[in-house]
């Protein structure tokens, strides 16, 4: 053995590579909590680099969109990783001659950490498209990383119904927070290294976030009575019927006229406005200032 104490087994451990450092911040609330807030996380694009140099992911990223037939001819599209599909295509259209696309993945599920005392924790998990499919399923391979523990807040408000407007408003400020990093790598770029060492010129947009079907609907800002990725409602689902992707520019045409009819500060005038529209309250997603992001693509089917 390399260690005979406690303390020098410690001493081993500490020189390990540690990865991104935590941080964390206080956050302000629109209505009073029973506690202070604070959230904890990680930088971003630091969180991507480690993925990039992680050792189990050696040989398993790619950086480039590709076309996969099924034969010479050319004529049947085989679609397998990520980058095999359209939308790689179409993302790596919009960026700059020479540019390299990091697909970002996030993932949420509010959790309850203990029998009794309701206790819940809220992770948010990041990894990357561009790592292979088969190395991501495996959880050993830590493919994804804890980037945040998001806030669980208990409002003192009368109105429940608003607690909750209050409590998906939060998460939202929150994520806006824990992403600027990569918000500012999506509209500009950011130099990063790939596992060999060589400088790229990276783009961060959000590809895929991954969530249950509730928080699904409040990362969209959608209403429980419709679609989060597209327009129908409740009354239609079932339809055999094709119906328009619920894209962000959509989605911020109603808010604004939602806004037009009452100021976002007055909550319940403001709620009510929004749920003509099947709008939860949210008045500024996270992702409606994240170049390329839509909301369409990158909400992940259940």
């Amino acid at each position: 053995l390399s260690f005979r104490t406690a303390r020098a087994l410690r001493r081993l451990i500490e020189m390990l590579p540690s990865g991104p450092r935590w941080k964390f911040r206080s956050v302000e609330t629109e209505s009073p909590t029973k506690r202070g807030l604070q959230v904890f996380y990680r930088d971003a694009i630091k969180c991507l680099q480690h993925l990039v140099h992680s050792p189990s992911n050696n040989g398993q990223i790619e950086f480039v969109p590709k076309k996969i037939y099924s034969a010479a001819d050319r004529m049947q599209r085989v679609y397998t990783e990520w980058l095999t599909g359209d939308r790689a295509w179409e993302l790596q259209d919009a960026l700059p001659d020479g540019a390299t696309l990091l697909g970002v993945v996030l993932s949420s599920d509010k959790t309850h950490i203990t029998q009794v005392g309701n206790r819940q924790a809220h992770p948010l998990l990041i990894s990357l498209a561009n790592i292979s499919a088969d190395i991501c399923a495996k959880g050993s391979t830590k493919s994804y990383l804890l980037l945040a523990l998001l806030p669980v807040p208990k409002f003192i408000h009368p109105n429940k119904c608003l607690c909750g407007v209050l409590a998906d408003r939060l998460l939202h400020q929150v994520i806006s927070i824990v992403v600027r990093p990569l918000k500012q790598a999506a509209e500009s770029g950011r130099m990063m290294s790939d596992p060999l060492g060589n400088l790229k010129y990276c783009f961060t947009p959000l590809v895929a976030y991954i969530a249950d079907t509730p928080e699904q609907h409040v990362i969209t800002c959608i209403s429980s009575n419709a679609s989060a990725v597209t327009m129908v409602v409740s009354t239609q689902f079932g339809d055999p019927v094709c119906c328009a992707a619920r894209t962000a520019s959509k989605t911020r045409r109603q808010l604004i006229m939602a806004e037009r009819k009452t100021r976002a500060a007055n909550l319940s005038s403001y709620f009510q406005a929004c749920r003509k529209r099947q709008l939860n309250g949210v008045s500024f997603p996270f992702w409606l200032n994240w170049a390329l992001a839509e909301p369409s693509s990158f909400i992940t089917p259940v």
